[in-house]
C-alpha cells in the first residue's frame, strides 16, 4: 500500500513539472506581488474560522468518549490540519487523534473512533456539493461528467451512516476481553457503533456544510486579491477539483496538484495561466502558512499535557 502510494505520488510529481513548463513564473510572480491585503487578510481568518469548526465538529464525538473540552477538540482539529500541510497520506490526523488521547486521558480506540466518524462528514459534503453543482452551474468537464460517480458515492455514505445509526448500540468505552488485532478492531466498532446516533450526524452534517461554504468564500476572497472576479461557479469549481487530490494527498499540502488543478478549473472563465497559478499559490498561502504555525505553537502544549492516564488502546 505504502509504495502504491508513492508511485501515485511520483506520477503527479511528473504531472505537475510537465504542466510548471508552460507557466510564465515571471509574470505569474508580478501578480502575486501586487495582491491585495484586505481580501487577503479575511481569507486568511475565513480558513482558519473553518478549521476551528472542524473542531466543533469533532467534539460532537469526542465528548461521548469523555473528552468534555472543545478548546481542546480544536486545538486537535488546528494540530491536524497543519501537520496535514507537512505529511503526506494525511498523517496529520494520526497525529491529531494521538495528542488528545494523551492530552485528555481517553483511550487512542476511543479518539480513533471519533475521529474517523467526523472524517465521513467532508466526502459526504464533497459528494453532495459536486452533485447538486452538476446541476445549477456550468462546471468543466472533469466535474460535470463525474455526476455519476458523485451519485452513488452519496448513496455509499449515506448508506453507511444509516448502517451505523441502526446498527445495534453497545456500551462507548467497553474494553476488549483479549488481546491483538482482533480485539481492537472489535473495540473500535463498538466505540464507532455506540458513537452512531442521528442526534450526533445531523449537527455535524450541518456544520460540515458551514465548513465548505466558508472554503468556497475562502477561495472568492483569494481569487479577488489578485484580480480574479470569478462567478460563484468558478469558485465553486476551482474548489472541487483541488480538493479532489486531498482524497489521497499525494504530496505534502497538495503542492503542486494543487496548483495544477486551480489553473485546469478556473480556464473555463477565461483566467490565463499565469493569473490562475497567482491565485492558486496565494490561496495555498492563506491555507497552509498560518493553519501550520498554529500548529506548531499548539502541539508541544498537548503532548506535555497530563497523558499519564491515557490508556494504550
Amino acid at each position: 500500500m505504502k509504495q502504491r502510494h508513492w508511485v501515485v505520488s511520483a506520477a503527479v510529481i511528473l504531472l505537475v513539472l510537465y504542466a510548471a513548463r508552460k507557466v510564465d513564473w515571471s509574470a505569474a510572480g508580478t501578480i502575486l506581488s501586487r495582491a491585495a491585503v484586505a481580501p487577503l487578510v479575511a481569507a486568511i481568518l475565513v480558513n482558519i474560522f473553518s478549521v476551528a469548526l472542524r473542531g466543533v465538529r469533532w467534539w460532537i464525538f469526542l465528548r461521548r468518549v469523555g473528552v468534555s473540552s472543545m478548546p481542546l477538540a480544536i486545538r486537535g482539529a488546528i494540530v491536524g490540519a497543519g501537520f496535514n500541510n507537512l505529511l503526506v497520506a494525511n498523517g496529520g490526523d494520526a497525529a491529531r487523534a494521538l495528542l488528545v488521547a494523551r492530552a485528555s486521558g481517553a483511550t487512542r480506540t476511543a479518539v480513533l473512533a471519533t475521529l474517523v466518524l467526523d472524517r465521513i462528514f467532508d466526502p459526504f459534503c464533497f459528494g453532495l456539493l459536486l452533485f447538486v453543482a452538476t446541476f445549477i452551474m456550468p462546471l468543466p468537464a472533469q466535474l460535470s461528467h463525474a455526476r455519476p460517480i458523485a451519485g452513488v458515492a452519496l448513496i455509499v455514505v449515506i448508506a453507511l451512516l444509516a448502517a451505523l445509526v441502526k446498527a445495534p448500540e453497545r456500551a462507548v468505552g467497553a474494553a476488549a476481553s483479549d488481546e491483538g488485532w482482533r480485539s481492537r478492531a472489535r473495540a473500535f466498532r463498538q466505540q464507532a457503533v455506540g458513537l452512531a446516533t442521528a442526534r450526533r450526524f445531523v449537527p455535524a452534517a450541518a456544520i460540515s456544510i458551514a465548513i465548505w461554504a466558508l472554503q468556497i468564500v475562502t477561495f472568492g476572497l483569494a481569487a479577488r486579491s489578485v484580480g480574479i472576479a470569478l462567478p460563484l461557479a468558478g469558485d465553486v469549481s476551482a474548489m472541487l477539483l483541488t480538493n479532489a487530490g486531498l482524497v489521497l494527498r499525494a504530496t505534502p499540502g497538495n503542492v503542486g496538484y494543487f496548483q495544477f488543478a486551480y489553473a485546469v478549473a478556473v480556464s473555463r472563465f477565461g483566467v490565463a495561466t499565469e493569473s490562475a497559478v497567482a491565485a492558486a499559490v496565494l490561496l495555498q498561502m492563506v491555507q497552509i502558512i498560518p493553519t501550520t504555525l498554529l500548529a506548531v505553537a499548539l502541539a508541544p502544549g498537548m503532548f506535555r499535557a497530563n497523558g499519564g492516564t491515557a490508556a494504550a488502546e
